[in-house]
């Protein structure tokens, strides 16, 4: 059983999430000015497909996380759940469409996109009982990018590939305070390795994708 937050953790989470909702905005506004104008619809499209989920991720969390966290069984929660599903789609689709591109990128995308909308679409109906295999569905996915890593290392630039594997890492690292719940700040630190992976990965989107000109 989950124990419940202190004061100054509840703070401390807030404060992550006050950080990331602001960051994200940040994000969205710079990518949407960058891409607003462009003529590459599918780089355009993309980019805003990307932008888009990570705005929902960053406020389905803040909500749940902020305004109903002692309520498991909360529609709040199952967004939460929900949301992350839809962001591991989202950060694949401009990298996987843009960067890897040709049959591998749009088999990869077809395959992510498919467990992103099923399992966002489980959580919604049945969030706590699929609790146990969230974790490794969600890690599954997200890097199923190693069967593309040929012509994602070929066709990323050395900074977005390097961006995109600390990304992964850092996510796959902060599952494990996702899973420490008797760990004093657990909430708090997990989401500070969400934040920083987020980070990460929208780095290699505006680097590789929003900022790249074609030669």
């Amino acid at each position: 059983m989950d124990r419940t937050q202190t004061l100054a953790e509840y703070i401390a989470d807030g404060a992550v999430h006050v950080i990331g909702i602001g960051l994200g905005l940040a994000a969205t506004i710079t990518l949407a000015s960058i891409v607003w104008n462009s003529p590459d619809f599918g780089r355009q499209t993309s980019v805003l497909i990307y932008a888009g989920c990570l705005m929902t991720m960053l406020v389905c969390s803040a909500s749940y996380n902020m305004l109903a966290k002692d309520y498991k069984t909360s529609f709040l929660r199952r967004l939460d759940h929900a949301a992350i599903f839809l962001m591991i789609g989202g950060t694949y689709t401009p990298l996987a469409a843009m960067v890897i591109g040709g049959w591998t990128g749009s088999i990869l995308l077809a395959v992510v996109w498919t467990g992103a909308l099923v399992g966002a679409g489980l959580k919604l109906l049945a969030s706590k009982e699929l609790d146990r295999i969230t974790v490794p569905i969600c890690l599954g996915l997200g890097w199923i990018v190693v069967f593309a890593i040929q012509p994602l290392s070929e066709n990323a630039t050395e900074f977005g590939f390097w961006m995109i594997v600390t990304g992964g890492l850092l996510y796959t690292v902060g599952t494990v305070f996702y899973a420490w719940k008797k760990l004093p700040f657990q909430n708090a630190i997990w989401h500070v390795f969400v934040l920083g992976a987020a980070i990460c990965h929208f780095a290699a989107v505006l680097n590789d994708v929003a900022m790249f000109k074609v030669a």
